[in-house]
């Protein structure tokens, strides 16, 4: 079992969503409602309950330890105020050893070059914890922030897939990347 994470930058605490969070994790998405909307399926009301935030983190922390989820959270450091998510999900072991990343940021702190500040260490904790050889990674094509987020962070362009997911009710088109563990 990997060690928990608890990474901490110089704009935040990064570490596991837990059972507590559930009332932030809510306020996080219900105030990055239309923030998110344009880059996420779409979200029926209920969404947004404390009560579905705590099954979605008790959901995680099971997958957590089964090994198929890691759920992160980036907390500012002097308060409980949820600022970034970052989640790396459908884990797959075997010759694979690779898992899809996706995350987010409040909007109030969009543009600041945090995401470049979080996501490093978050995929050194991937690789070294994790021992993850492929870290995959998709954006809508309009989605400019993220193409230069994941650029700079290495990440290489794999390909183009049409209608791929369904995004605020529309199948979009997506660019599929991914890192390669720098250890191997």
């Amino acid at each position: 079992m990997p060690v928990k994470p608890n990474i901490i930058t110089p704009s935040g605490h990064i570490r596991l969503i837990n059972a507590a969070d559930s009332g932030e994790l809510a306020n996080y998405y219900l105030r990055n409602r239309t923030h998110l909307s344009p880059w996420e399926p779409k979200r029926g009301s209920d969404f947004y309950q404390h009560q579905t935030m705590l099954n979605r983190i008790l959901e995680a922390e099971g997958e957590f330890h089964a090994d198929k989820q890691v759920k992160l959270g980036v907390f500012c450091q002097q308060s409980r105020y949820m600022i970034a998510s970052i989640d790396f999900s459908q884990i797959v072991r075997g010759p694979l050893q690779a898992c899809f990343v996706g995350y987010s940021i409040d909007a109030q702190h969009q543009g600041q070059g945090m995401m470049q500040e979080f996501m490093p260490p978050c995929l050194e904790y991937m690789f070294n914890q994790f021992n993850i050889h492929r870290v995959m990674a998709t954006y809508t094509v309009a989605n400019k922030r993220s193409a230069a987020l994941l650029e700079q962070l290495g990440f290489e362009k794999e390909g183009y897939a049409k209608s791929y997911l369904n995004i605020a009710g529309v199948w979009e088109d997506h660019i599929l990347t991914a890192l390669i563990n720098p250890s191997y």
